[in-house]
Formats: C-alpha cells, structure tokens, sequence
C-alpha cells in the first residue's frame, strides 16, 4: 500500500494541540527523533539533551500556552505522526517555525495538510506574510516550501548549539487573492 493510500485509509486529522496534548507530543518528538537522529535534515545542531529538553511535558506545555506560539498536530487513530510550529515574527509576520513527519508516515501528503492548515490558521489569526527557514543543502524542504507558494528571499547564518548553520530563509505573502 502506497502512503498516501494508507494515509486515505487511516483518516489523518490535523488541529490545533492543547495544553493536554504536551505529552503526547513529547513522545512523538523522541520518536521522530529516534527514527531520524541527528544527521537529520531539520535536526541540525540538536543533540539527545536538546531534543530531551525540548521533548518535556513542561517545555511543551508552556509552549503551547504561549500567545506566540500555535502548534498544529496530524493524528491517526489518536496518534500524533506530524506536527507543524508557527511563532509570530512581528505584527503581521507568522514563522512557519517547523513541520515535522513520522518517516514512518511519510510520503503521505501529511506535510501538505499540515502546511494548508497552517496558511489557513495564520490567516485566520490575521497574518499577512508567513517566513520558513531551512538548512541551504536540504533541497527537499526548499523544494517543499516552492511547491506550497513560498520564495526565496535570503541566507542566513544561525547558530544552534556549538553549531554554525547556514539556513535559506523563504516568504510567502498570505491571503486568498495570492494563492
């Protein structure tokens, strides 16, 4: 079966987390990390501390209850397998702060619903301009986001940890005449 059949078949549903699903998403963020570890693509810098940090039912609640912060989660049979980040930028900017997918679950148009529902939650929410920022080398994600709208606009150069990472920043202009 190909994975987008299994996705049609299990019926993905993508909302908005609450303060209840911390835990749930913490287990999903050590998942996919133990599916991908750390020469991942997205994952550049982090280390088993960062991502078991960032994984706590603490951190993730916090997070979740931040008035800057919105986090989409894609589920199959109650389970968590993607998940998407926005952070407001500025008064009409939105980062597209990461998506992330089960490589379990890949391949299943799970990113694509994840990123239509975070167009339609930034608009919602009022957003004019939504940013992405990716590792320059992965290609695939630079190929993602061009296929979803987004442009190129600049190079940046982030530090994550003791790591210097050079990252393609991308832009798209939201609103339903720009599509």
């Amino acid at each position: 079966m190909t994975a987008s059949a299994w996705a049609a078949r299990q019926g993905v549903a993508v909302r908005i987390a609450g303060r209840a699903d911390a835990k749930a998403l913490g287990f999903f963020l050590t998942s996919a990390w133990k599916e991908v570890g750390p020469g991942a693509l997205g994952f550049t810098g982090a280390t088993d501390d960062a991502i078991r940090e960032i994984s706590t039912e603490e951190f993730l609640t916090r997070r979740i209850a931040s008035d800057r912060v919105k986090i989409l989660v894609a589920e199959v049979e109650g389970s968590i397998v993607g998940f998407a980040g926005l952070r407001t930028e500025g008064p009409q900017t939105v980062e597209l702060s990461g998506i992330v997918v089960l490589r379990s679950a890949s391949g299943a148009g799970i990113g694509t619903r994840l990123i239509r529902k975070s167009f339609a939650l930034a608009e919602r929410l009022g957003f004019k301009t939504m940013t992405v920022r990716t590792e320059i080398f992965n290609q695939r994600a630079i190929a993602f986001y061009r296929k979803n709208g987004f442009t190129e606009t600049a190079r940046e150069t982030e530090k994550v940890g003791r790591t210097r990472v050079t990252v393609q920043v991308l832009r798209k202009m939201l609103g339903r005449t720009r599509r």
